[in-house]
């Protein structure tokens, strides 16, 4: 529990270097998943001072990055020759930049990392994902996101659309007492049970209350 404490600690002091303004650094990162939403990146009180459209070559867009449901997933670009991952290119301050390190998870708890790239004259970062596991489906509310972001992207064809728009999904049910670990606890009998009780009493803390809740972000005006 103390490392999602800490995870949270360390995110108020993010919130706070962001209060008192955007500082001079801008960093590129390209949005493929449900960052492309408008009404996500308000959530998060980030606005980009600027953003186009942008494909990343030679990477395809998998759903292989697990979520706390079973069976659910989030999006990841994974290296792929000849496929190509559709986005918009977001200029962000880097103190934002550091906020959405923490929105994805990235530092402590290690889920998502940055990967940097350089093409077409631009250097910029999307998040891949720690975690791939094959067999997972995104759900109805996270590709709706993607689906309607691209709406506005004129280099998607009409393939793409469709092909993400006819990928299975998945209906959150019961979550994944190890989602916060990087492996499931090797135990067996009434402590392996007191193991996955407890995985579960941190999930829930950290789902509903130290991902959700910040003293700290409603203060952040863009």
């Amino acid at each position: 529990m103390y490392r999602y404490i800490i995870w949270r600690l360390l995110f108020e002091i993010c919130n706070f270097r962001r209060l008192l303004g955007h500082g001079k650094e801008r960093i590129q990162y390209l949005a493929f998943g449900a960052n492309l939403s408008e009404t996500i990146m308000n959530q998060r009180r980030i606005r980009p001072f600027a953003m186009k459209p942008f494909t990343l070559r030679d990477h395809g867009l998998r759903f292989d990055h697990p979520g706390p449901w079973v069976g659910c997933a989030y999006a990841s670009a994974e290296p792929a020759v000849g496929e190509s991952v559709y986005g918009f290119l977001y200029t962000l301050s880097a103190r934002d930049a550091a906020r959405m390190d923490f929105y994805e998870a990235v530092p402590v708890i290690n889920r998502y990392r940055r990967s940097w790239v350089e093409q077409d004259g631009e250097r910029f970062y999307f998040y891949q994902t720690n975690r791939s596991t094959p067999n997972l489906n995104p759900t109805d509310e996270y590709l709706g996101y993607i689906v309607t972001g691209l709406e506005s992207n004129p280099q998607v064809p009409a393939e793409y659309r469709a092909a993400m728009a006819a990928t299975d999904t998945c209906e959150p049910g019961r979550w994944i007492s190890s989602y916060l670990w990087s492996q499931p606890e090797d135990r067996s009998g009434w402590l392996r049970g007191l193991i996955e009780f407890y995985q579960r009493v941190v999930l829930f803390v950290f789902l509903k209350f130290l991902y959700r809740f910040s003293p700290s972000a409603i203060f952040i005006r863009y």
